[in-house]
This record gives structure tokens, sequence and C-alpha cells, in this order.
């Protein structure tokens, strides 16, 4: 446990939430035909696939949401195979839905995949209960940018709402490799959110050459 005599830990990380679209409705529509379960397992799926990757490339997996995860990354960590996995993860999970879910849905559900928010800043560790946990404004403001990323769009699967200061590190690495747009989104409960520009990314979009 972490005690105020305690030194101050922080840390510099990028910060990423990320959710599954229509998980509400997906679930309900599970429950009608006690099949439950095959979301359960579709979970348990993408969890091995975020700790084989981690073993590999060295990230922390931070926290399960309910309906998505936070990641953390060093960094320093490579843009290129961050923005990678995000799009192996999607893959990995519309690969997973198609073949145990979406046949056995009695709902017609528009909108199927994963939608993200990244944000980069400094986060305080402390030690609560025997578990590392972080509190800083970077989480505050991812988790903002990936519940904004569906407005003004139907089709906001697939994309990475990011700030303008990730766009900054990051932007070398990717620019030529993805589909990017400037964006403004209204963000609750963020300092200076009223009008808070960003970058939206499209995972499946390359830019058009010149």
């Amino acid at each position: 446990m972490t005690d105020p005599v305690d030194e101050l830990s922080t840390k510099q990380k990028y910060v990423l939430f990320f959710d599954f679209c229509s998980s509400t409705l997906i679930i309900e529509d599970l429950i009608r035909t006690e099949s439950q379960e095959r979301w359960r397992n579709l979970l348990i799926g993408i969890k091995k696939f975020l700790v084989e990757e981690r073993e590999i490339h060295g990230f922390e997996i931070y926290k399960f949401i309910g309906d998505g995860w936070i990641l953390l990354f060093d960094k320093d960590f490579s843009p290129s195979i961050l923005f990678s996995l995000l799009k192996r993860l999607c893959d990995k999970y519309d690969k997973a839905f198609n073949k145990h879910i979406r046949g056995i849905l009695s709902t017609d559900i528009d909108t199927i995949g994963i939608t993200f928010g990244l944000d980069r800043g400094s986060l305080i560790k402390i030690v609560m209960d025997g578990r590392r946990e972080y509190i800083g404004r970077p989480l505050n403001v991812a988790a903002r940018l990936q519940g904004s990323i569906k407005d003004n769009d139907s089709s906001p699967q697939g994309k990475v709402l990011m700030s303008n200061i990730v766009y900054d590190y990051v932007k070398q690495d990717i620019r030529n490799e993805y589909l990017i747009y400037k964006v403004r989104r209204k963000l609750g409960n963020i300092s200076g959110g009223e009008r808070y520009q960003a970058k939206k990314l499209m995972l499946y979009e390359k830019p058009k050459r010149a």
C-alpha cells in the first residue's frame, strides 16, 4: 500500500482505451437465446491474444473495463508496432465475432468492431490493496477520446482518436501508412475540452499518394 510519505512515482506512458462497439446490444441478444457464454469466450480469446502480444512487445495490460481494456505503452514504444498491434487486434476480434457470434444474433447490429482512444503523458503509480494503480490526466483524456470517436461518424470501428501531442510523437512513423484527419470534439469533464482538437486515424485506409 502506498503511503503519503513514499516518494512520488511518475512515468511517461501512452494510454490506450479500447472498446467493443455495440457490446450492450450484442450481450442482450445473446442473453435472449442463453448464448452469453459465447461473448465470455470471445473476451477470453482477446485476453489471450493480448497476453501473447505483451510477451513479445512488452506493454502493460492495465485493466479490463467491462467492454474493453486499458493498455499502457512506454514512451519510447515503437509507433509502427503499436498501430500494427491495434489493426491485428481488430482482425482478431472480427474473425472471432464472425465465427462464433454473428450467425446466431436475432437482431441486426450495424456497428461491429473496436474503437480506440489514445493519449500520452505522466501517470502517477500507486499501490492499493496490493494492486498497481495509476492516476493522471492521460487516463481521463484517452477515455473521453475513445468515447467521442463515434461523434459525427456512423462507422467508427477500426479507428483511433488520438491527442495532438500523441500525433506529434508518432507522425514520422505512421503518416504515410494510415489515413489521418483533423477533428474537433467536445470532451466532457476535461479542461480545455470544449473545442478539443485531435487526430482521427483509420487503421484500414491509406493516404492518397500525390
